[in-house]
């Protein structure tokens, strides 16, 4: 069973109230649209389209009446705070930022949900078809020891919600005999090797390798949860992944927050929105 599979057998009879924001761009908009109509083919929900007045022009006309008790368009000019406002008085109960600003998203995520750390977990899959979850895709995520074992502990409780035995892969900058070569090299590698210390002492039994820079291995070896040496790298291979190397994305969730929180890429492909809508329906 894939792990979007495992997603699947949780939301058999749920139904939620997701709220899901539109941009600026037709295309992308209109892409949003077929993901939710294709979503409701097959689950029960209700869905609630978060834009400004020309970005729901841009549906509005493709929604039959077949769908007016599951999609509500709501117009906002500041689609990134309401929907939020809509959270907090559980209208919906689960977010997705489609494809509103990622800044503006998270000025008012870490406003309305009164936090300042931030955690993603992706759920991404190979070009051949294995699918991980994996860590971090914000630039200024998890850039040190301390920042990856909260990240982990995060990433462990996701997966056991899943009922999935964690099997992970620590990356690094390098090789164990690159040691001496360069001075950032040598603290990346320093902080794999701790990250995996640390959580062996906590879990023994754990599954957890430090796999270095060798990402293919942890993918031969059938992580389920792959964590990047930085925030930067590791947002520079989920974009290799997915926008250059055939790879997919099915959205990435925020997590240690009170409510259900999904991100997407602005970009981000049709099976990356359906797949953001199935997680936020298991997850609410």
């Amino acid at each position: 069973m894939t792990i979007l599979q495992n997603f699947e057998v949780i939301t058999k009879g749920k139904s939620g109230n997701i709220g899901i924001g539109l941009g600026t761009s037709e295309f992308h908009n209109r892409k949003i649209l077929l993901a939710i109509l294709n979503f409701l083919e097959e689950q029960s929900s209700k869905i609630y389209i978060f834009g400004n007045k020309e970005s729901l022009n841009h549906i509005r006309k493709q929604i039959n009446s077949k769908y007016k008790s599951s999609i509500f368009l709501i117009h906002s000019e500041v689609p990134e705070k309401d929907i939020f406002e809509f959270l907090e008085n559980n209208t919906i109960n689960s977010v997705i930022r489609g494809s509103l600003s990622s800044s503006k998203f998270l000025e008012n995520l870490k406003e309305h949900l009164n936090t300042e750390i931030i955690n993603r977990l992706a759920l991404l899959e190979t070009v051949d078809g294995h699918q991980f979850f994996y860590g971090p895709v914000g630039i200024d995520e998890c850039n040190n020891v301390e920042d990856k074992i909260e990240f982990l502990e995060n990433a462990k409780k996701e997966l056991e919600l899943l009922n999935i035995e964690p099997n992970i892969s620590i990356l690094s900058g390098g090789r164990l005999g690159d040691i001496g070569r360069d001075n950032n090299i040598d603290l990346s590698i320093g902080i794999g090797e701790k990250t995996v210390e640390v959580m062996k002492e906590r879990y023994p039994d754990l599954v957890i390798n430090h796999d270095e820079i060798l990402i293919e291995n942890a993918v031969k070896n059938k992580s389920n949860l792959i964590i990047a040496p930085d925030g930067i790298s590791g947002n520079l291979i989920y974009r290799t992944l997915v926008h250059l190397g055939g790879g997919k994305a099915y959205g990435a969730i925020y997590m240690n927050l009170e409510k259900t929180i999904i991100d997407t890429s602005r970009v981000g492909e049709l099976s990356e929105i359906q797949g953001a809508l199935l997680l936020a329906l298991a997850l609410s």
